[in-house]
């Protein structure tokens, strides 16, 4: 059982993506969709205030979000705070099932 302090949603993009045979680049796909949120409890796992990105000073953040155990098939997410603030929309770098707590682990 976790204690929310705030939500996920899976990020659904509908069909039209893939790649351009003309350009070899991705296609945008034709829209973007955000599921009903989820309740999540969320820490900040790392943040850097300092760094820089092509010369240009930004603050880089990631997060380990815990979810109640449920079918999980998201890439990106939207995580929002309690107050309804965004905090970021992040792709997923590590699902981890924490079966002894029925919960998930998502490395953002």
């Amino acid at each position: 059982m976790i204690i929310p302090n705030g939500t996920i949603q899976i990020k659904r993009k509908a069909s039209g993506g893939g790649i351009d045979p003309e350009t070899g680049y991705t296609k945008r796909p034709a829209s973007v969709d955000w599921d009903e949120p989820i309740p999540c409890q969320y820490v900040v796992n790392k943040y850097n205030a300092l760094a820089t990105s092509n010369s240009e000073h930004i603050t880089s953040v990631s997060y380990q979000v815990l979810i109640d155990e449920q079918p999980f098939d998201g890439q990106q997410v939207r995580l929002t705070d309690s107050e309804g603030k965004v905090l970021g929309d992040f792709s997923i770098i590590q699902t981890e099932p924490l079966e002894a707590v029925c919960e998930i682990r998502l490395w953002v």
